[in-house]
């Protein structure tokens, strides 16, 4: 399925203004090969459709213009949409503006309250756009109303939000309700925006002011994630859709932070508007946005905006067949265009190109489910989590996706395709930022952002390691050190891996044992598994060699012997490197318990020190005992994930036995 979209306005645009031109428009954009259009439902402080909650909050139900008296477009739009199978994602092109000039307009007369306030704390205008507090409980509370509305009301696929929802000029925020807000958190004022345009006036590189800008746009995003679940509570195949001003640019102007958007999962489809008037510009930007913003199973979610007109400009035939044609080169399925008038331009010129090259089959139907196949609604319905530990019971209700177990009173948790931490009272410690994060252990958690390594204590700050290169990407993240892979801390010592060698840090992240091994494992019991010329040994943590390297794989000591491969097979040695049971399980793991779980053919049983099989091999996977139970499964396989390329287990049934 293609996704082949435009945008239906009102400026310069008479397709609303008539159920006879909404009914033609339909129809052409039928017989032209798309198959959704995003028609504008709420600009200048008004809704293009029959609103209850604007009549109760402002006494006007509709856009008091002639044209739409006694008419609903909206509704007129979906119907005639519907006669020739187009979706219909109404679009809040306004979003947290007010007005255009007119100091803001009837919203900010009657709810002055509501209005964005700047540095010098005037209402907030921007290009002569006036705007609402987008910070404003109230004033979300409002704009989600009006979203929940439309979903509840009309026949709609999704909804639609883009450069102006969520987002908020650079310039705003200094209302005291967000400035008090700001200062209980950070113990100070906001500072004062730099020159809109002035790359050059150096208050965009202080450290307040991006923190400042990070803070907002993290609340407008926190607000998304909750639209994103208000709507899909009221069905969970309505798309949501976005379409903001490219980032990082629209991140940094109007804290758009469009790549967290996508990265917590939060849109359904996105349209980034790539409004270049160059085809190489063009291909430059979809270029950058594959390569760094998004990765391959978020791909399917960028459908880009593609400018047609605008002023005096107008695209050419030979461009917007290229630029269709490029996004089909590098794997996305679809754009939408800004806008209708465009197409019916020169006896429609730009619209009959499209028809009869790269549009000249058809896109197939708008299919809600296939798109909500990339996506994460299905883990966003009821998902409340209850969290057990043998000493207590913790009830949690947290809007994420997965959650682990808590460890050291902290839980790795995820949204989207990012991972952060809560503490026992739901508080996140950190931004959802890191694409691994592992449990805590001994108090720290290593955590992973683009295949590089770090190390955050309970308050999510990270440990300052300074003895090797140091990086800086401007990010947070790699301000310090980053290793290329690491293990968690046991007996204060981590394993980290710098360049292609492996050696080991203390919790002050100092380098105790320098990076000389091919691989590593954790320290247990005093002792350490390395790798050395392709063969494993055991170290102390003076990095002395206890055992020599002479094995194929090596595991950490448990209860004083370590799970090894000669061959093919695997056995148990003790401290001094002497085989204790012999090599010859296909599978196993550590002793605990007094008990280790291994594998004989295609079975799995329990064997004691003597290699004597305690509990029968009749399962078909079998995990090590942790208070006199263990995990099983009959029934189940082993399977390899090729793009992954690891294997996971699945199917059977899962169960506890208990220790003879």
């Amino acid at each position: 399925m293609d996704i082949r979209g435009v945008w239906i306005t009102t400026t310069d645009s008479k397709v609303l203004n008539s159920k006879d031109n909404i009914a033609e428009a339909m129809k052409f954009l039928a017989d032209t090969g798309f198959n959704v259009v995003f028609p504008v439902v709420w600009n200048q402080g008004f809704t293009n459709y029959r609103s209850e909650v604007m009549l109760k909050n402002f006494g006007v139900e509709i856009n008091p213009r002639e044209e739409f008296k006694k008419r609903d477009p909206l509704a007129e739009l979906i119907a005639e949409a519907k006669k020739v199978n187009l979706a219909v994602i109404p679009w809040f092109e306004y979003g947290f503006m007010s007005s255009y000039q007119r100091n803001g307009g009837h919203i900010i007369a009657k709810k002055p309250k509501w209005a964005a306030i700047d540095y010098a704390g005037k209402n907030l205008s921007v290009n002569d756009y006036y705007w609402l507090n987008a910070l404003d409980s109230e004033v979300q509370e409002f704009l989600l109303s009006l979203f929940l509305e439309v979903v509840k009301k009309y026949e709609v696929v999704g909804i639609q939000g883009d450069d102006h929802f969520p987002c908020f000029p650079m310039e705003g925020g200094y209302d005291e309700k967000t400035t008090a807000r700001y200062q209980q958190e950070f113990n100070q004022q906001p500072p004062k925006p730099p020159e809109r345009g002035n790359s050059k006036d150096p208050q965009w590189q202080n450290p307040q002011w991006k923190q400042w800008v990070r803070w907002r746009a993290d609340i407008l995003s926190n607000f998304l994630s909750r639209v994103y679940r208000e709507i899909i509570k009221v069905n969970p195949e309505l798309i949501i859709s976005m379409a903001p001003s490219i980032y990082p640019w629209g991140y940094e102007n109007y804290l758009q932070d469009s790549q967290t958007w996508v990265d917590l999962g939060l849109v359904d489809l996105i349209h980034p508007q790539l409004y270049q008037r160059e085809l190489e510009l063009y291909k430059r930007d979809i270029n950058r946005l594959v390569a760094n913003q998004f990765n391959k199973q978020q791909l399917p979610q960028l459908i880009p905006g593609i400018l047609l007109k605008q002023s005096t400009y107008r695209i050419d035939t030979e461009h917007l067949y290229q630029a269709v044609k490029y996004n089909r080169s590098v794997g996305i399925q679809g754009e939408v265009f800004w806008f209708y008038e465009g197409l019916r331009e020169n006896n429609n010129a730009l619209a009959n190109i499209l028809k009869s090259s790269i549009y000249s089959q058809p896109p197939g139907k708008f299919d809600a489910k296939e798109i909500k196949n990339n996506t994460f609604t299905h883990r966003r319905i009821n998902n409340d989590y209850c969290y057990i530990t043998t000493s207590e019971e913790i009830s949690l209700k947290v809007a994420f996706d997965w959650v682990e177990p808590f460890s050291e009173g902290m839980a790795a948790l995820k949204m989207g395709y990012k991972w952060g931490f809560i503490d026992k009272t739901g508080k996140l410690i950190s931004r959802l930022q890191f694409d691994t994060a592992a449990p805590f252990s001994e108090g720290l958690a290593l955590v992973s952002i683009k295949n590089k390594y770090r190390y955050i204590d309970k308050t999510g700050q990270f440990i300052p390691v300074k003895t090797v290169k140091e990086w800086d990407d401007g990010s947070s993240f790699f301000k310090g050190i980053v290793f290329d892979d690491g293990a968690s801390f046991s007996e204060g010592m981590a394993a980290v891996k710098i360049a292609d060698k492996w050696g080991y840090i203390d919790q002050t992240g100092k380098i105790i044992i320098p990076a000389r091994f091919d691989d590593a494992k954790s320290f247990s019991e005093d002792m350490a598994a390395v790798k050395i010329a392709n063969q494993w040994g055991y170290i102390s943590k003076t990095g002395e060699t206890i055992i020599l390297s002479q094995f194929d794989d090596a595991t950490s000591f448990s209860e004083g012997l370590a799970l090894v491969k000669v061959g093919n097979k695997l056995g148990y040695i003790d401290r001094t490197g002497q085989f204790i049971i012999n090599p010859q399980f296909d599978e196993a793991d550590i002793f605990s318990e007094g008990l280790a779980p291994a594998k004989l053919g295609k079975k799995w049983g329990y064997i004691n020190q003597y290699a004597e099989f305690i509990i029968p091999p009749n399962f078909d996977f079998a995990k090590p005992f942790s208070q006199k139970m263990a995990l099983v499964n009959v029934g189940g396989e082993l399977k390899q994930d090729q793009e992954q390329e690891k294997a996971y287990f699945t199917g059977g049934k899962w169960g506890y036995i208990r220790k003879p």
